[in-house]
């Protein structure tokens, strides 16, 4: 009797000391996650500034695209089909696609650039061919 309660004591302490060394883990890989995410926030509002474009709230940024872009730099071809795919909002006869804004996609390239460089490629392939506000 007296050996397992040494047993069972001993194995219930390894198990506090591994779920206190995971917690500790957990917890440091937040803060660099949140920390990368944060950076690449503020690096992207910098360049839409200098794009002349509007800055993003950083925590909306943070949550949105982390830090690896989400869906974006998941499938930049995918993302921009669906982004792209404005109509007049109109049901039925009345539905007809539109002319999207150049600035729509600027952001989205500046996206691609501070989160996924690698990207770029694939998405002006998924850009070729679009019909632009501006482009004759």
């Amino acid at each position: 009797m007296r050996g397992r309660w040494v047993t069972y004591t001993a194995a219930g302490l390894l198990l506090v000391v591994l779920l206190i060394i995971m917690a500790i883990m957990w917890g440091t890989r937040q803060t660099n996650t949140t920390a990368t995410a944060q950076n690449k926030a503020t690096q992207l509002n910098e360049q839409l500034v200098a794009a002349g474009l509007k800055p993003i709230d950083q925590d909306v940024l943070v949550q949105a695209l982390g830090k690896d872009g989400g869906a974006l730099c998941a499938d930049p071809e995918q993302t921009i089909s669906k982004a792209v795919a404005l109509t007049t909002g109109a049901a039925g006869p009345g539905l007809r696609p539109v002319i999207a804004e150049r600035r729509l996609l600027t952001g989205a390239s500046l996206v691609i650039e501070v989160y996924c460089p690698d990207k770029q490629e694939e998405f002006a392939q998924a850009l070729a061919g679009l019909n632009l506000e501006g482009e004759q």
